[in-house]
This record gives C-alpha cells, structure tokens and sequence, in this order.
C-alpha cells in the first residue's frame, strides 16, 4: 500500500495566525490521526511574544490550575494561562504566561 497524500483535516485560528492541521496516515495502527504542529520543538509566538502552545502539550513549570484548588494540570489544555480564542475546546492557543513571553529584540525577524 502506498502512503497516503497528506489531507487537510482543519485550519486552526489563534493569534491572528491560521494553523493547517493534516490527517497522517499509521501503518502499523491503520488509522489516520490529525498531526498537530509541534510548538515544543518548532515554538512560534505572537505578535506580543506570546507562544503559541497546543492543548495536549505537556504544562510547564509556570503552569496554573484552572480553578481554585485544582491541582497543577498535567497538560497546557487544563492550565490557566492557555487562551483558546475561539470555542472552549479548541486545541491550539496562546500561552498567555509573562514569564514565557519572548521579548524581540531590535533588528530580530519574528517567525510567521
């Protein structure tokens, strides 16, 4: 069987930004899954140097229960600081957390 061309499964908005997401093929599971981009290992950040972050992403040191006392979430989807701008269940966001802005420097290209 030949691998299967990449098919667009949904564009997510975040940040003025638009985020093609493609169903990947598995051989070994024989199913598609939606490949969302990795922001961990590739970050993009706003305008303002906010990161972008998907839901699903492991939290960070700075993460932020949701409410009053819940425990540290586990993911970005559960903390805080994770913005969703459309729906409640969207899977990519921005991290609005201070200490993980990036700050530009004069002169620096920001990615797009």
């Amino acid at each position: 069987m030949e691998p299967e061309q990449k098919r667009t499964y949904r564009v997510f908005r975040a940040g003025g930004r638009s985020f093609p997401v493609y169903l990947e093929y598995d051989e070994q599971l024989d199913e598609s899954y939606p490949a969302y981009p990795d922001f961990e290992e590739r970050p993009e950040y706003t305008e303002e140097g906010q990161p972008f972050a998907t839901a699903e992403q492991e939290s960070c040191l700075h993460c932020k229960p949701n409410a009053v006392g819940k425990p540290p979430p586990g993911d970005c989807g559960g903390c805080a600081w994770f913005y969703r701008e459309q729906t409640p269940c969207d899977p990519i966001g921005i991290c609005m957390c201070e200490a993980r802005r990036r700050e530009y420097k004069s002169g620096e290209e920001r990615s797009e």
